[in-house]
């Protein structure tokens, strides 16, 4: 039985592959497809059927998948089940970031394709974790290491990008730095580009990518502010 429109279940196909979005990304991402009037009635209706839960934070209104909906969907996305409240500015500003890269690549009259953290997070799953892995909370907590914060595809070639809001441990960067450098050479990806918070990070970032030995053409850098700045002058 189809409880939703085709305008509506696109709405929450947008959701669902972001799995935790604002209001205002949600509306941003679907301008010119889907109005805004239309998207804030579809939200009330998903809402009263229980396939999305909603939470005020700050200037923010949430918007998050419950498991209700992503089976309506018929989804292969693993099911979401809360916020997790230590990542949520994390998740946004990758929001943000995926937003500012599709407005400056449609300007360019390209097709902006990308793949989410979420989507990334479930293919991983699928294809790493028995049965028994997906209940071991620390098995799962360390999937975010193996994995991109998204990826984006650029003339058919893919780009893991990364949103670096922090300085993790040199153990850390080094290992991810030698992830990529042998997925990179693999093909998987053309190249890494990493989205940081400030010149500290950018540098460190620099300094692992080299240890690891990633060439600087397999590596592109830039600030956040600055890519969303660009995005807004578009």
């Amino acid at each position: 039985m189809n409880l939703l429109a085709q305008k509506q279940e696109e709405v929450l196909q947008v959701i669902n592959r972001f799995g935790v979005i604002t209001s205002t990304q949600l509306s941003e991402f679907l301008k010119g497809s889907i109005s805004h009037v239309t998207v804030y009635q579809t939200k009330r209706k998903l809402l009263s059927l229980g396939f999305l839960t909603e939470e005020k934070i700050g200037y923010h209104l949430i918007l998050a998948m419950r498991p209700s909906g992503v089976d309506y969907l018929g989804s292969s996305l693993t099911p979401f089940t809360k916020f997790n409240y230590s990542l949520l500015k994390h998740q946004l500003i990758m929001n943000n970031s995926l937003l500012a890269l599709k407005q400056i690549t449609e300007k360019t009259g390209q097709p902006f394709e990308f793949i989410t953290e979420r989507e990334l997070r479930s293919d991983y799953i699928r294809q790493n974790f028995t049965k028994a892995d997906r209940r071991n909370t620390t098995l799962l907590k360390r999937i975010s290491d193996r994995i991109p914060d998204f990826v984006v595809v650029e003339q058919g070639s893919k780009i893991a990008c990364e949103v670096e809001l922090t300085r993790k441990s040199s153990k850390r960067y080094l290992e991810k730095m030698r992830r990529y450098k042998e997925e990179m050479l693999n093909g998987q990806y053309q190249q890494v580009r990493y989205l940081c918070e400030n010149e500290s990070i950018r540098n460190a970032v620099i300094s692992y990518a080299h240890q690891a030995g990633i060439d600087s053409n397999m590596l592109q850098l830039e600030l956040v502010g600055r890519l969303l700045q660009f995005a807004e002058k578009q």
